[in-house]
């Protein structure tokens, strides 16, 4: 090629701008577990929400939250609404309602007021106690404070939540963690279908925070993610991260078919190896990946070590193909 036909840049020094990315608007992917004491020592007002009775169907509770219960006593927690199928009623309708103040809260906080402040928020823990298998949108949406579900939860738990902590003991439905944007996220039992993935429509998923399913997933499990770490410490069923565009999943047991399906970008981690990938994924080496030492640390400190070794070998494939190829799968090397 003839050097006259090279054409200088066309890009001018006044038109390259600055990053406009903020220091303060960087954020973790979320809270340790290990953090959750330090959490607790910070909460000066537990409310306590005891089930009297299973409903006999659905019921819409995206109203409990600890940003609702905040600085309310419990005449004004029990006028909070649900939708008991068709039906509006109150939580007082279907939970004995508790306040307990810890020592050395204000006199004036203890009797509680019809409106609290997302300081209240920030120092108050949410329990809820019983069978909540019927309950949706449990911690929907939630950005702050401390919320215990003992007991299993249903669809949507914990969907958009931004930040705060929320664990539940016990199994969650189907959507739990849907569009997640922050905060931790913590099922000690299994989760359904599409958890921590898009609603049907959307295209964007998780986009920041933790989850931690100590049980097994469904499928279609971070389903269009955007950001954000997923750990699950039991199975996963088929088309494990669908169409992700960033973010890290690790499957610590046996994941289903078609894994990393359209992925754009992002990492999928298999710590107990994996059924054939598609052929759009091609394999690249095997190393040492230093990313993997970091997030066993990360999930050693919230109390989650996975079984394998920090220094674990990983097989890379790169995938998937029909999308760019830029996306990874780590599986872990038997050998």
């Amino acid at each position: 090629m003839s050097l006259s036909r090279i054409k200088p840049s066309r890009i001018k020094p006044s038109r390259i701008k600055p990053s406009r990315i903020k220091p303060n608007r960087i954020k973790p992917h979320g809270h340790a577990l290990a953090d959750l004491d330090t959490t607790m020592d910070a909460v000066t007002t537990t409310v306590t929400l005891s089930l009297k009775e299973v409903p006999p169907v659905p019921v819409e509770a995206e109203s409990l939250i600890p940003e609702q219960v905040a600085g309310k006593d419990e005449a004004h927690i029990g006028r909070l609404p649900l939708l008991v199928g068709k039906v509006p009623e109150t939580v007082a309708d279907w939970f004995h309602v508790s306040v307990s103040q810890t020592a050395g809260t204000a006199e004036g906080t203890a009797e509680g007021t019809a409106e609290g402040t997302a300081e209240d928020a920030g120092h108050t823990a949410l329990v809820l106690r019983g069978d909540l298998t019927r309950f949706k949108r449990l911690g929907e949406g939630m950005s702050c404070g401390r919320m215990v579900v003992d007991g299993p939860s249903g669809f949507h738990t914990g969907a958009r939540m931004s930040g705060g902590s929320l664990i539940i003991n016990g199994d969650a439905g189907d959507f739990s963690g849907a569009h997640m944007r922050g905060g931790l996220l913590v099922i000690r039992g299994n989760v359904g279908h599409y958890a921590a993935a898009a609603y049907r429509g959307e295209t964007k998923g998780m986009r920041g925070g933790t989850l931690i399913v100590a049980g097994s997933a469904g499928q279609m499990l971070g389903a269009r993610m955007r950001r954000g770490l997923i750990c699950v410490l039991g199975d996963t069923g088929d088309v494990t991260g669908f169409n992700m565009k960033a973010g890290t999943i690790i499957v610590t047991g046996t994941s289903g078919a078609r894994v990393g399906a359209r992925m754009v970008r992002g990492t999928v981690v298999l710590l107990s190896g994996a059924p054939a990938l598609l052929p759009t994924f091609s394999y690249d080496c095997t190393y040492q990946p230093v990313i993997w030492t970091l997030l066993h640390r990360y999930l050693a400190q919230q109390g989650f070590a996975p079984v394998v070794d920090p220094w674990t070998r990983f097989r890379h494939y790169s995938g998937d193909a029909n999308e760019g190829g830029r996306g990874e799968v780590l599986v872990r090397d038997p050998s």
